[in-house]
């Protein structure tokens, strides 16, 4: 069996946790071994720094294995309204860091679960999953910009358009959340 051990010495996320927050150049990431599990390490990195093998394109398609929250879940377990939970979690599903911006975009959330819950709280519910898929933010006091997945440009008004459904599955481990993003 080889060893699939990563290395954090010497690697871009010793230099966030020892510098802090930090924009890599493209040179340097190209250089890093194993880019894909040190992506944390990139929310301050703009996406024309990633290599481009690790930048998706076209429309997006992708199937979550955790369903979206309903109010209380959100409300409880702050994780659901972090969109760099989502990020990793899409990241890991599609096998990139980054994905080119679809503008203007349709997005479409399909929640599976064994049970429904009310229209707006499945909205409310996909807020920190539609944040994860923008380009970038500057959601932070400093003002950094923090960038995200980058499927959409932004959630606002001309950007995009969102549609919400849900469908039932026979057992909670089936339950999970897909997002299409398409070209509206």
């Amino acid at each position: 069996m080889s060893n699939r051990g990563i290395s954090w010495v010497g690697t871009i996320s010793e230099d966030l946790a020892d510098r802090g927050p930090a924009a890599f150049a493209r040179r340097k990431l190209e250089k890093q071994d194993h880019l894909f599990a040190h992506r944390s390490a990139l929310f301050y990195t703009p996406t024309e720094n990633i290599p481009a093998k690790h930048v998706g394109s076209g429309p997006l398609d992708v199937m979550l294995p955790i369903t979206s929250p309903d109010y209380t879940d959100l409300a409880e377990i702050r994780a659901y309204g972090s969109p760099r939970f989502w990020v990793d979690l899409i990241q890991r599903q599609t096998g990139k860091l980054r994905w080119t911006p679809i503008s203007p975009a349709r997005v479409v959330f399909i929640r599976y679960d064994s049970f429904t819950i009310r229209q707006d709280h499945l909205a409310i519910g996909t807020k920190g999953l539609l944040d994860a898929l923008k380009l970038r933010t500057t959601g932070r006091r400093d003002r950094l910009y923090l960038h995200y997945f980058g499927a959409i440009l932004d959630d606002g008004p001309g950007f995009v358009d969102i549609t919400w459904e849900q469908e039932i599955v026979a057992h909670p481990k089936d339950a999970g959340v897909r997002i299409q993003v398409v070209q509206k």
